[in-house]
């Protein structure tokens, strides 16, 4: 696989699987809103939306056949038949490409944070209806 293509494939099936992912049950916490620099690989722009770093060490084949044509290809281990004499060169390539990752649903997290504010809010009037003190209460005896 010639190295563009390998780029092209790897950067193309990770955003093919961010939005596979947006669109299940668990969705919205698959890239959610959030502010600002996260950590070495994640970081959100509000102009721009938020962007992953993808490393990329890949071993790479310098070939050049006899008939002086030339190709850089993602190493792997095969066998190629023919007569065909060729000088091969396997290198080490590392470089980071950085990705805007597509926006998360935002009404599936708006609705998730209205359901836990709800959760709460009826948690604190539950204990705020219990007897405090008095015959019933928790300090009685």
């Amino acid at each position: 696989m010639d190295l563009d293509e390998f780029i092209s494939e790897t950067l193309g099936q990770i955003l093919s699987g961010i939005a596979k992912a947006q669109g299940t049950d668990i969705g919205k916490n698959v890239n959610a809103a959030f502010p600002g620099v996260l950590g070495s690989n994640l970081s959100a722009l509000p102009e721009f939306g938020v962007f992953a770093r993808v490393d990329f060490d890949v071993a790479v084949t310098a070939e050049t056949s006899v008939g002086g044509k030339g190709s850089i290809r993602v190493w792997g281990i095969g066998a190629e038949g023919g007569k065909d004499s060729k000088s091969q060169t396997v290198s080490r390539v590392v470089f980071a490409v950085p990705l805007r990752l597509p926006d998360g649903d935002q009404s599936k997290q708006i609705a998730a944070d209205a359901a836990e504010a709800e959760r709460k809010r009826k948690l604190l009037e539950s204990i705020k209806a219990r007897p405090v003190g008095g015959p019933e209460g928790w300090m009685a005896r």
